[in-house]
């Protein structure tokens, strides 16, 4: 305890000097989860577009190219626009989804010959 005590007061003793000493932000813990949200989504898309190339691996390879682009943004309102932007997307592609396959469903139970 008295470790971490003693490197909690040198840094509050001065706190801008190790700040410009770092010049690193803190782990964005947003970006983080949504990053995770993406890679299980992915996993969702299993066929394959018309190249014979898997959606969940365009997905995945899409978002990680994104994700390392962004992860040395410095400005935060650029930073969450992205995270927001993103959200809005999975939640959309989400709806779109879910609709298709009610719609699937529904034609699969309306021309059931049982």
């Amino acid at each position: 305890m008295s470790h971490k005590r003693h490197i909690l007061d040198t840094i509050l003793q001065k706190p801008i000097e190790h700040l410009k000493i770092t010049r690193k932000l803190p782990p964005n813990k947003e970006a983080l989860r949504l990053y995770r949200e993406v890679l299980k989504f992915s996993n969702e898309f299993t066929w394959n577009n018309k190249n014979g190339e898997n959606w969940g691996e365009i997905i995945r390879k899409s978002a990680r190219k994104e994700f390392e682009v962004s992860k040395d943004e410095q400005d935060h309102l650029i930073s969450m626009k992205m995270i927001l932007t993103t959200r809005e997307s999975i939640h959309k592609t989400r709806e779109k989804m879910n609709t298709a396959f009610h719609k699937l469903n529904q034609n699969i139970n309306e021309t059931r010959n049982d």
